[in-house]
């Protein structure tokens, strides 16, 4: 079981190329490459072989730029020397969609690294970063079908709000059919307590 003390979050680097391509490979075989956030910067695995200097420098510039209405923190979960996935914190809610289904954390772990126990700690450790990018209320969603990020949320401390139900545009976005009935779930974390920490 991961713990904490190994576990940190660290800026995108290339010192992480290999277990990051693996990783990034996992989530290919699943159809999810853009939680790397590879298909939104315009990248394949091909390229991302060739370019990951290049990718790790556009994946860190989100965090400066607010062309898509928001900034993007991207940070990476690495355990010993190993990228296990990634969290991205938009101080900002900047568009419609944010403020209603996406909140100001989304995060996904490698698939190999799945069931472990990394989901609580990813978000335990980006709530920390929050404070000091001046976000202490904090807003997470996850799909009512999704009860294992319902848990890692309640286990941050995450105080329920509202079941909301998804237009068809916002199902189509997230690669769900769009006469599928899903509701997202709306919660709460107080970003400075304590009890949203993991304890090793």
């Amino acid at each position: 079981m991961p713990t904490s003390k190994k576990s940190f979050l660290d800026s995108p680097s290339e010192r992480y190329l290999d277990s990051f391509l693996e990783g990034a490979g996992e989530f290919l075989a699943e159809g999810r490459l853009d939680s790397t956030y590879a298909e939104f910067l315009s990248y394949d695995l091909p390229r991302l072989q060739r370019q990951f200097g290049s990718f790790v420098r556009d994946l860190r510039e989100l965090g400066n730029d607010r062309k898509n209405g928001y900034r993007d923190c991207v940070l990476w979960l690495i355990d010993d020397v190993d990228y296990v996935g990634q969290i991205s914190i938009r101080a900002e809610l900047g568009t419609v969609y944010l403020m209603t289904y996406g909140g100001h954390i989304g995060y996904s772990i490698r698939p190999s690294r799945r069931r472990r126990g990394y989901g609580e700690i990813i978000l335990a450790l980006g709530l920390e970063k929050c404070p000091n990018m001046a976000l202490t209320m904090v807003l997470l969603t996850c799909d009512s079908d999704n009860l294992a990020s319902k848990k890692i949320i309640e286990r941050n401390g995450g105080r329920f709000e509202s079941a909301m139900n998804m237009d068809a545009e916002a199902l189509r976005s997230e690669g769900r059919e769009a006469d599928a009935p899903v509701q997202k779930l709306r919660y709460w974390i107080d970003s400075t307590l304590k009890s949203s920490q993991v304890s090793p």
